[in-house]
């Protein structure tokens, strides 16, 4: 008995797709294979995670040391301290950061952004569940600004002044009572 062409059509596609399945699953396997036996030779360690955990430790040892400590030399940019960990000038923020947290912690504020320029103004730039959050009189408003303000001046090296930012803008008040859309400098100290 012959077979008819139709047959061997659908013999010789099921003969491909079988060819085709299996190739595909060599590939896989193989594929497989090499991820397991390579993986040791790409795994590198991340340094954002060991930034993140020295940055930790940092200002678990900066809070344990209330000493006046320099942070960087204004020459070399960095120094050392007495445990020979390196400090640099972005940890200067990271001390700032744990800073601002700490005096605006019961107002459930995000803070967006954090730098400092050249002429030592640190910008703090808040959410602004600062002003919805924020019900206080002027005495608790004048209370902190003036203690981030002492307290960056003791921590960051070339601090002058503190400029605060709401979603990225200037902002008149956050509470209604005290200007904040220049730089608050010795003045805010000083009040209280």
């Amino acid at each position: 008995m012959k077979r008819s062409k139709r047959n061997r059509k659908s013999d010789m596609k099921t003969g491909r797709g079988i060819f085709l399945l299996l190739l595909l699953a060599s590939f896989l396997a193989s594929a497989g294979a090499g991820f397991f036996y390579y993986k040791e030779k790409f795994a590198f360690e991340s340094s954002f995670i060991a930034e993140i955990e020295s940055r930790h430790a940092l200002a678990e040892q900066i809070k344990k040391k209330k000493t006046d400590m320099r942070l960087y030399d204004a020459d070399k940019h960095i120094s050392e301290t007495e445990s020979t960990q390196v400090l640099r000038k972005d940890t200067m923020l990271v001390v700032a950061e744990d800073i601002i947290r700490k005096q605006v912690k019961p107002y459930s504020v995000r803070l967006l952004d954090l730098y400092m320029d050249r002429e030592g103004i640190v910008y703090i730039d808040f959410g602004d569940e600062l002003r919805k959050n924020f019900h206080g009189d002027t005495l608790e408003e004048l209370n902190i600004l003036a203690g981030l303000f002492r307290e960056m001046k003791a921590a960051v090296p070339g601090f002058k002044a503190l400029k605060i930012l709401i979603e990225g803008r200037e902002a008149e008040s956050f509470g209604g009572h005290v200007d904040i859309s220049k730089p608050i400098g010795e003045e805010i100290a000083e009040k209280i």
